[in-house]
Parts: C-alpha cells; sequence; structure tokens
C-alpha cells in the first residue's frame, strides 16, 4: 500500500493554486465597468463562452464553494455527484465586489485546508460530478480552472470597443 502523501504534496498542490489565483487577477489589471459587463460578439456561441468577464468571476467563486463543499464532503467518506451552483446577487455587479467573493470563496477554501490533520486521506477517490477525484486531483481541478479563466478574461478583456453583443 502506498505511503499517504505527505505535507509537501499538498504545499506544491497549494503554491500553484495561489499562481492560478494570481494570473487570474493579474488578468483584470486596468479593466473598467464596460468591458467587465460585455458579452462576446458571437451569438453562436455556447456555455462559458457567452459570458461576459462578470459572469466568468462569479462562476469561478461560485466554483471554488462548490468544490470546497466536495472535499468537505470526501473527508467524511462521502461523494458528491452534482454540484449546486447558485445564482450571482444582482448587487455584486462591480469588479471590486466580485474580486472580494473570490477572495472570501478561496480564503474559506484554504482555511479548510489548512485545518487538515496530518493523517488526512487526501489520495482517496470520490465521486464528483464528471467522475472520480481525489482532494489532491480536486485542487488540480481547481488550479487548471483558474488558469482556464484567466485566459478567457484576457481575451474579453482585449476585445476592441464595440466587439460585443
Amino acid at each position: 500500500m502506498p505511503a499517504a502523501p505527505t505535507a509537501a504534496a499538498l504545499d506544491e498542490r497549494l503554491t500553484r493554486l495561489a499562481e492560478a489565483r494570481a494570473a487570474l487577477l493579474d488578468a483584470l489589471r486596468g479593466l473598467d465597468q464596460a468591458r467587465f459587463v460585455r458579452r462576446p460578439p458571437d451569438p453562436a456561441a455556447e456555455g462559458d463562452r457567452r459570458w461576459s468577464i462578470r459572469e466568468v468571476l462569479w462562476h469561478v467563486a461560485d466554483s471554488d464553494r462548490c468544490w470546497r463543499g466536495w472535499i468537505e464532503g470526501a473527508l467524511r467518506s462521502e461523494g458528491v455527484t452534482r454540484f449546486h451552483g447558485v445564482r450571482r446577487p444582482a448587487h455584486l455587479n462591480t469588479l471590486p465586489q466580485l474580486i472580494e467573493s473570490l477572495e472570501e470563496q478561496r480564503a474559506a477554501t484554504l482555511a479548510l485546508l489548512g485545518g487538515l490533520d496530518e493523517d488526512a486521506d487526501l489520495t482517496t477517490r470520490r465521486p464528483t460530478p464528471s467522475h472520480d477525484r481525489s482532494i489532491l486531483e480536486a485542487l488540480d481541478h481547481l488550479t487548471n480552472h483558474d488558469r482556464e479563466h484567466a485566459e478567457q478574461i484576457a481575451a474579453l478583456a482585449a476585445l476592441p470597443p464595440g466587439e460585443e453583443r
């Protein structure tokens, strides 16, 4: 039976997670409200390809909340097979407000992970909405999720004025 991952494995994941979040926040530099709320120009786009930066940021914050709930379930040896996303409250309408929401959700996730016992099982796979993952793999997913949406935000922010629907 392989040895449980050390604190170093978790620390490595947390470092990459922090780097990905920094890249996402960096993609927001200099963003004005008009670019924050505009949608991409392609009316045939589907899913997150239709989203404004505001919608992307809410999705990233809400995903953090959903995955944190999954991690909590995994620590109780339960699996979560469906995430329950929450609609963005109408009052969360500005970039500073959504950055604060991102920070609050990530802080709660990091607090959960920082409170883990040394013998916490980080490798046993539990069901997720798409397949089985371990807690370490869930952190890899969150890292990749931040990176993918950082690229999406950079592309949306770079659209010339008038290139929205």
